[in-house]
């Protein structure tokens, strides 16, 4: 080869050299030239976009171009110089401009200053222009640029609005379908991501004949994390609305599952956040939050939960709270051993994440097999030692796990021993009497039925049944609300079978708490539960009594009737509390039914009476005499062979004592007798007291000793015992009028009551009387002579007796009731209803 060959060959390697770009060296200063643009040139090349020239105008775009790439302020400035508008009017123009023009403003569009610009109504027609570019346009950069502008506009509710009025959800899944990659398929993600943001959009994506969800879902493992991630961010957002065509969707793509593998796999933890967002917003749809149960991922969970680090208990625990709250999901739950997993998040001493896991386990108690298989030595001692933390910011009074210790002691019959073997009991009561102000009523309700159980269970309820623990039940049920109210009136009322109890509420006056309570509610629930106390509490004596004496009989009259309707335990209540004290009875109702003899001290108040019922036994202890007159009727002697008055061991009203009355001191001397050997004399009486009736045991004996002579039927019995009765109280005088006899009978009655110091009079002293003293003694002589009949009283004053008697009637035997006439025809029986009977009882 000759030299001048070579010569040239050198000089062409050299120019080539010299033409080839050489690679920019970050790393050395000096080849990080900015090139210099001045203000002139910019503005220059703004102006020169409205040439008609193509030439011109693309080398101004170029420049600007590389302007704006520069950094951020000379994008700014573009906008501010009017170069938006003048891009805008150039999309008419050939390719090469078209391509760079909206390349430029898409870059403009990448500070708040561009978007401002481009949101006004003067834009609308290019904002349709893009969009229509994006759906139509056949250069895919053309496309790529104008999906970034829209994406980047579609934050503005008014572009929004705007852009749908072309079909925009079509070519936007069609792109989304095709595109594998590239920035053109994340702004397409982006731009569906803004337009979602309008709930009327989502709606109407079901009537777009292009939309699938499993378009967007497919993308969810892209290689660029940037696309990943926007897919998370749809569906998030989607999931969030819960629309049902929508989280089927979900559903019948698994989203759910994929979600659990992103959160078990620890390479992705940028990505856990939204997976765990977007579980939570499927937990709260029908759709979405239990079907996943049964697959693999769940139960590769966990197994997971097991062994993975702490931080992720928290928001997964959502999941089982979830799962557990449905009922038709325990069994498949147990069937898969989810509870173990369950009691995995006990190992973090977050409270948080402990309240969360007590509520699970809460909601998992429902199920029988659960509760027993949950509820460990080992769980119950965790929920003690919660029970038994203090001053926590999350849930200072740990009323999260009271309340699945009282779950599980509902629901599982061991429960309650299996805690309360394990120190249980000061943890309780220290709820029931140190915190019961700061808990909420909802779980005082809580440790009041746990205490319950305690009260009643035979193993416990001598632990439980101290002074203070009682005083409290009382306490509240006098001041609580109505609901705690009611509760501590239902443990009462299942307790009171215990003496220790009975003794405790009559010492603490408990009768009178429960007539306070029922004078003072209206609350139905806490009437009826009262009323059952006061039903229970009838049973025995004592406290019967001190029922009766708190004004039992009265206060319910001043209940409203309409809620007394609807109570029904209270007709037995009243019936139980009259049978109880016949006095009372008599007193309420008016009669002394055939069937019911008069105890022992049977008394009947002659004339009006306004106030509370009169007790005997208060009047004496109080030494105080009524206002009224007060007939006795006292059995306490009996005349018998060898002519000696005893006193029978017989049950009387005077046995049945209150507390009150117990406490005045013990009987009299004269009381305390068995037997005397001489008969009293008349004036032999306990003057200003309640004096011992020594006729009237005569008066029985008499009738006793000769009613067996007599012959005839019943009919010849109550006639002699009518015309006895006559003769007793017909008084000394005869051919006496009418006002006489009353002056008469007024008189020998001032005449008894001075005599014995005390307007209680026994009845057998009587020497005369009408209605009322005839028809009392006649009763108390029935009964003693076994002649049926009851004692009734009328209006004003009016008091007669009523007898069976059984008569044939066509080969049948009936009852028919007569009236015994004692005061005009003595003997004479009339029967109930007729005439004259009527006009005897003044009912006409």
């Amino acid at each position: 080869m000759s030299a001048n060959n070579l010569k040239v060959k050198q000089q062409k390697n050299e120019q080539n050299e010299q033409e080839k770009p050489t690679k920019l060296d970050k790393t050395k200063q000096s080849d990080l030239k900015e090139k210099i643009y001045t203000t002139r040139q910019v503005d220059t090349s703004v102006t020169i976009l409205d040439s008609p020239e193509n030439d011109v105008v693309l080398e101004a775009l170029l420049f600007l171009s590389k302007y704006a790439d520069i950094n951020k302020n000379n994008v700014v400035n573009l906008v501010k110089i009017g170069t938006v508008e003048k891009l805008l009017n150039n999309l008419k123009k050939n390719i090469c401009i078209l391509r760079l023009s909206v390349r430029l403003l898409s870059n403009l569009l990448g500070c708040e200053e561009g978007i401002y610009e481009l949101d006004q109504d003067k834009y609308n027609d290019k904002v349709i222009d893009i969009a229509t570019m994006y759906m139509e346009h056949k250069d895919s950069h053309v496309k790529g640029f104008c999906v970034e502008i829209l994406a980047k506009i579609a934050n503005s509710c008014r572009i929004t609005t705007l852009i749908f009025k072309v079909d925009l959800f079509n070519p936007i899944f069609d792109h989304m379908r095709s595109l594998k990659s590239g920035n053109v398929l994340y702004f397409t993600m982006l731009l569906f991501y803004e337009l979602i943001n309008a709930p009327a959009a989502v709606c109407v994506l079901p009537e777009c004949p292009r939309y699938d969800l499993n378009v967007i879902i497919s993308h969810l493992h892209h290689k660029e994390n940037k696309i990943s991630n926007i897919v998370l961010d749809i569906l998030e957002k989607l999931s969030r609305y819960g629309l049902p065509f929508l989280q089927e969707s979900l559903k019948k793509y698994g989203v759910m599952e994929k979600m659990f593998k992103i959160v078990m796999n620890e390479e992705k933890l940028e990505q856990h956040q939204h997976a765990f967002n977007i579980i939570h917003n499927c937990l709260n749809s029908n759709e979405t939050c239990s079907y996943f149960v049964e697959s693999i991922e769940f139960l590769e969970l966990c197994q997971w939960l097991k062994t993975c680090n702490p931080k992720f208990f928290l928001p997964l625990i959502e999941i089982f709270i979830t799962l557990t709250a449905i009922p038709e999901m325990k069994q498949i739950l147990f069937d898969l051993s989810v509870e173990e997993t369950i009691m995995y998040f006990f190992k973090y001493k977050n409270k948080l994440l402990i309240n969360k896991t007590c509520k699970a386990i809460s909601n998992m108690t429902t199920h029988k097999y659960c509760c027993e298989t949950m509820l460990t030595p080992v769980i119950a001692d965790i929920l003690i030692e919660i029970l038994q933390r203090q001053n926590d910011e999350e849930d200072r009074y740990n009323e999260v796990a009271l309340k699945t210790v009282f779950h599980f002691t509902r629901r599982y019959a061991r429960a309650l021993s299996i805690f309360l073997d394990r120190n249980f009991s000061p943890v309780l009561l220290n709820y029931f009497l140190e915190k019961s102000e700061y808990i909420t009523e909802e779980s005082f309700l809580m440790v009041l039925e746990i205490l319950y159980k305690c009260l009643v269970h035979p193993a416990y309820q001598k632990d439980f049944l101290t002074e203070e623990i009682l005083n409290k039940i009382l306490q509240l049920f006098r001041n609580g609300s109505v609901t705690v109210s009611t509760m501590c009136c239902e443990i009462m009322s299942n307790i009171v079978t215990l003496e220790s109890f009975r003794k405790f509420f009559l010492r603490k006056k408990g009768a009178s708490v429960c007539m306070e309570v029922l004078n003072n509610t209206n609350d139905l629930n806490l009437l009826t539960q009262t009323f059952f106390l006061i039903f229970c509490c009838l049973v025995y004596e004592d406290v019967a009594m001190v029922l009766l004496h708190s004004g039992l009989i009265g206060i319910m009259k001043k209940i409203n009737s309409y809620i007394l309707e609807k109570i029904p335990i209270h007709k037995k209540v009243k019936k139980l509390a009259l049978q109880f004290y016949p006095p009372i009875k008599f007193y309420e109702t008016g009669r002394m039914e055939i069937t019911e003899k008069l105890p022992n001290k049977f008394y009947v108040i002659n004339g009006l009476w306004n106030g509370p019922f009169p007790f005997l036994e208060i009047l004496e202890m109080m030494h105080v005499s009524p206002y009224s007159t007060i007939y006795i009727v006292d059995y306490s002697y009996e005349v018998v062979k060898g002519s000696e008055i005893e006193i029978p061991s017989q049950i009387s009203l005077g046995t049945v004592e209150s507390s009150v009355s117990r406490s005045s001191g013990s009987l009299t001397e004269s009381e305390s007798n068995i037997s005397t050997p001489e008969v009293p004399s008349v004036f032999d009486i306990n003057y200003g007291h309640i004096s011992k009736d020594v006729f009237l045991p005569r008066y029985i004996y008499h009738l006793q000793k000769y009613e067996k002579y007599i012959e005839g039927g019943i009919e010849n019995r109550i006639r002699l015992l009518a015309e006895y009765v006559d003769i007793l109280l017909c008084g000394v005088k005869e051919n006496l009028t009418l006002p006489q006899k009353i002056h008469e009978y007024r008189l020998h009655i001032e005449c008894l009551k001075q005599k014995l110091g005390n307007n209680i009079i026994p009845v057998g002293f009587l020497r005369m009387g009408f209605h009322c003293e005839r028809a009392l003694l006649f009763k108390a002589l029935a009964d003693k002579i076994c002649i049926p009949c009851s004692l009734v009283k009328g209006s004003l004053k009016v008091y007669w007796n009523e007898v069976a008697l059984f008569e044939e009637t066509e080969n049948q035997k009936q009852i028919k009731f007569y009236i015994v006439d004692l005061i005009h025809h003595i003997g004479n029986l009339m029967l109930v209803g007729s005439r004259e009977a009527n006009k005897y009882c003044n009912f006409n």
